[in-house]
């Protein structure tokens, strides 16, 4: 289901694909210096670590980043699944990108700057349809094409400039409710025969 087609500096390029019948499926990893970046296509499933949790689903991305040697877990639904993975490695972000990240407060400058874990997702957009699009193709040479590279660094500055503050993350995504919205919470009908 998981291919890891090419590696090289750091980087990393899988892709995700096949049918899951019956029962979900669970994988765990341990993070390092690294960005994960989910372009998901299609497939549910859900990526955690230990204070953040993304809901993947039909063309949403999800992006995290953990502490040094932090275990997250990533599990899939039932059903048919495509994403394309892309791990950036911290250093070639923050030789590229920390003079645009310093003065920002954002998770994802905080994590750029090794203060603190983050995750966030989002709708896919141009930036990351291209991007899935390039990765999907894939390549044979060592080097990342010059075309991949600029679609990755786009990415970057979109997401540098966006208002992660309107992004979810884990404390936004229903993992924790008080006792007023539980008791608001309608029940679900269920038909009676």
């Amino acid at each position: 289901m998981f291919e890891c087609w090419w590696q090289q500096d750091g980087f990393e390029a899988w892709h995700l694909r096949g049918d899951l019948r019956g029962a979900s499926r669970r994988w765990q990893h341990r993070l390092h210096d690294e960005l994960w970046l989910w372009i998901n296509t299609s497939g549910e499933g859900v990526v955690w670590g230990k204070d953040h949790r993304i809901f993947l689903k039909d063309g949403l991305f999800g992006c995290f980043g953990g502490q040094e040697g932090e275990p997250w877990k990533w599990t899939r639904l039932p059903g048919h699944h495509e994403a394309e993975i892309l791990i950036i490695p911290r250093d070639y972000l923050a030789a590229n990108f920390s003079a645009a990240a310093a003065a920002k407060n954002t998770p994802f400058a905080k994590w750029l700057r090794g203060e603190q874990g983050m995750s966030f997702a989002g709708l896919s957009a141009r930036e990351e349809k291209r991007l899935a699009t390039l990765l999907g193709r894939g390549w044979n040479s060592k080097r990342m094409p010059a075309a991949v590279k600029r679609a990755l660094d786009r990415w970057v500055e979109r997401i540098l400039g966006m208002d992660q503050a309107l992004t979810p993350r884990a404390s936004a995504c229903g993992r924790k409710r008080t006792r007023s919205q539980v008791r608001k919470t309608k029940p679900i009908s269920h038909q009676i025969q």
